[in-house]
């Protein structure tokens, strides 16, 4: 069999500039056939991302470049991206050097550091409301990022964050434990339901970082207001640097800002010596753990501590033979949130809630319409009978929902909600493809329909391997794969009663009903020694 012979760029320098419309990096390289002998033709390496060909253009000082020991090629290169472009692609783009239609090369940030990376990133680009820049990932390969800009960007949100770091050296012997939601901007979650448990047990080292403008701390008792840390203040920036011991509902990349160009950050959350509890912002027994966009929910190897809450056993075995977690690191407990979750009498809403399609972001940053996401959304609504149509409320995904406002092709249903979990108090149906939320709805008591007439193509995208925990046999309601049958499954499932059988099934992966979930959490806290032992 023949070998398989790849391209590898490894970069020795690289200035960063904005140049006719394009994100242009620029400076000296190496160029090398790895697997195969003989000088590289640069004139025949051009660069993809996974999901475009020729994503980037790639311009060499010379066709062949001065030898060098090993094999390798020294030469000069002009590497661009279109910003125009660039504005449809993934937020994370690995730029992969194909040579002569050969498999996928590696394209190394910097040829110093070999296999592993820093965490360096280049000079940011504004283009309009995005940021785009070259990265290096924890394996040294140069990814292209093109996402939301936010105020850390800007030369002034970069000095700030040095600072805090400078300041944060007062507060190193403080106990300090951060609690967060959602882009720190939300409170309904396991975090914020454990977070005002502890402040009643007497914990006064939690400190919980949200937006505090938000309806939902408005009206909060001084006593869980004062322990409250208002996002983005200098005292989250402090606070965020001096703390070791992390406890939220998402990764601890919430707990700052998603996607931060900062290496002072991202030392920080891949740093050591930290304790991390993951509280889940809801059941993660759907999309396997295995999958290339879940990596941030294995286990971290360099944290002091590094423990999850789950909810049965059967969720535990989901993390231990897909997470690299061991028994040890998983609290069997039930989810925070679920204590304080409940349905209203005479319930009658239909809610459409699918999960969000990651690698759609910056096409719906554009046209959401055009997305997969809007024409599920639509499958959805006209599954609806239409003497129900008045009982549907469609809550896009809170990682675009902003993307929803204005929009009219569904007239006034989309409801853009300031808390999912008063919504939920009011569900009957839900009507999902795979996302947690329908844990959620089920818990309260009503009947769930999953969408999966798209699930092939949309487990591409989670990376090759990937597939669904929560199988046809396991499913608690219809699982449909064609509009006729979502019809009949929303006729059928709504104003009915669970069946026995779903609910049989949901509790083999949802154990707890006893409300004292949260007190299970904060034993298992006290006796890893996150928190001190109460009197």
């Amino acid at each position: 069999m023949a070998k398989t012979v790849t391209p590898l760029i490894g970069i020795i320098s690289m200035k960063v500039c904005e140049e006719n419309g394009c994100i242009t990096a620029a400076g000296c390289c190496v160029v090398k056939l790895m697997g195969g002998k003989g000088k590289v033709d640069t004139d025949d390496i051009r660069i993809d991302i996974p999901f475009k060909q020729n994503a980037a253009h790639i311009k060499f000082g010379s066709r062949y470049g001065k030898t060098l020991p090993g094999g390798y090629q020294l030469n000069t290169y002009k590497l661009s991206v279109d910003l125009s472009e660039a504005k449809e692609f993934d937020i994370q783009n690995k730029l992969m050097p194909v040579y002569r239609d050969s498999e996928p090369g590696r394209f190394l940030y910097s040829i110093y550091d070999l296999k592993k990376g820093h965490n360096r990133n280049s000079r940011i680009i504004i283009s309009g409301d995005k940021a785009v820049y070259f990265r290096q990932t924890i394996y040294n390969t140069m990814n292209l990022t093109v996402r939301e800009a936010n105020q850390y960007d800007t030369e002034e949100g970069q000095r700030r964050l040095d600072e805090a770091l400078k300041k944060s050296a007062a507060l190193k012997n403080e106990d300090i434990i951060l609690m967060y939601e959602k882009n720190c901007s939300r409170y309904e979650e396991s975090g914020s339901v454990l977070y005002e448990r502890l402040i009643d047990a007497g914990y006064d080292n939690v400190y919980f970082i949200v937006d505090t403008d938000i309806p939902a701390v408005q009206d909060l008792p001084e006593k869980y207001r004062k322990n409250l840390i208002k996002k983005d203040s200098d005292k989250h920036l402090e606070y965020y640097f001096a703390c070791k011991k992390f406890i939220s509902s998402e990764t601890i990349d919430h707990a700052l800002q998603l996607r931060i160009a900062s290496k002072a950050v991202h030392d920080k959350i891949n740093g050591k010596g930290l304790s991390y509890v993951f509280l889940q912002h809801g059941v993660m027994y759907m999309v396997s753990l295995d999958s290339k966009l879940r990596t941030g929910f294995r286990k971290k190897k360099g944290y002091k501590l590094h423990r999850t809450v789950v909810s049965s056993e059967e969720e535990a075995r989901h993390f231990i033979d897909l997470a690299g977690m061991d028994r040890s690191d998983l609290y069997i407990t039930g989810l925070a949130k679920f204590d304080t979750s409940y349905r209203n009498e005479g319930a009658d809403r239909i809610i459409i809630m699918p999960t969000w399609r990651r690698w759609e972001t910056n096409l719906a940053n554009e046209d959401v319409e055009q997305t997969g996401y809007y024409r599920m959304l639509e499958r959805m609504y006209e599954s609806v009978p239409d003497e129900l149509k008045e009982k549907v409320i469609i809550l896009p995904h809170p990682l675009i929902a902003e993307q929803f406002r204005g929009e009219k092709g569904l007239g006034d249903h989309f409801l853009m909600a300031d808390s999912y979990d008063r919504v939920f108090r009011d569900c009957d149906l839900l009507i999902t493809d795979y996302s947690s939320i329908a844990y959620d709805a089920f818990y309260r008591g009503a009947n769930v329909v999953f969408d999966w007439e798209d699930l092939d193509e949309c487990m591409e995208h989670y990376g090759e391997g990937s597939h669904l925990m929560l199988t046809e046999e396991k499913a608690f309601g219809r699982v449909c794969r064609s509009r006729a049958e979502l019809k009949s499954a929303v006729r059928e499932s709504y104003g009915q009663a669970q069946k026995a059988e779903d609910i049989e099934k949901y509790r083999k992966i949802v154990e707890f009903h006893d409300g004292r979930n949260s007190e299970r959490i904060i034993e298992k806290l006290i006796e890893d020694g996150m928190l001190g032992k109460r009197a």
